[in-house]
């Protein structure tokens, strides 16, 4: 039998804004991004989730020339804050990710 869902309390709001507020509104330029990540244009494409026709503009030149959007710059400072806290998470919350994933995999097959 499946369970009701449940309705968020104070604490479950506030943890959800503990998570996020660390980025807010905070946006990063594609070029500090790539002074501190080695990524192909294929993977900026795909951390901004635009084409690859799309990042290959922003670094052309001339008239065809393209600026990265706020979305895009957004997504540039979340994945960066991802990469950031993930170098400093403790390892016993790596594997208790690895075995909620196994888990996950496991019950998605049956």
């Amino acid at each position: 039998m499946p369970l009701a869902p449940r309705l968020p309390t104070h604490r479950h709001w506030n943890t959800l804004n503990a998570y996020l507020r660390p980025l807010g509104d905070k946006q990063m330029e594609i070029d500090e991004f790539l002074n501190n990540w080695d990524v192909s244009r294929e993977e900026l494409a795909f951390i901004c989730d635009c084409s690859l026709t799309t990042v290959n503009h922003w670094f052309s030149q001339g008239e065809h020339r393209r600026i990265p959007t706020d979305k895009h710059k957004q997504r540039l400072a979340l994945a960066h804050h991802i990469w950031i806290t993930i170098e400093s998470e403790p390892e016993y919350l790596q594997t208790l990710r690895q075995m909620y994933h196994k888990q996950r995999r496991r019950e998605e097959k049956e």
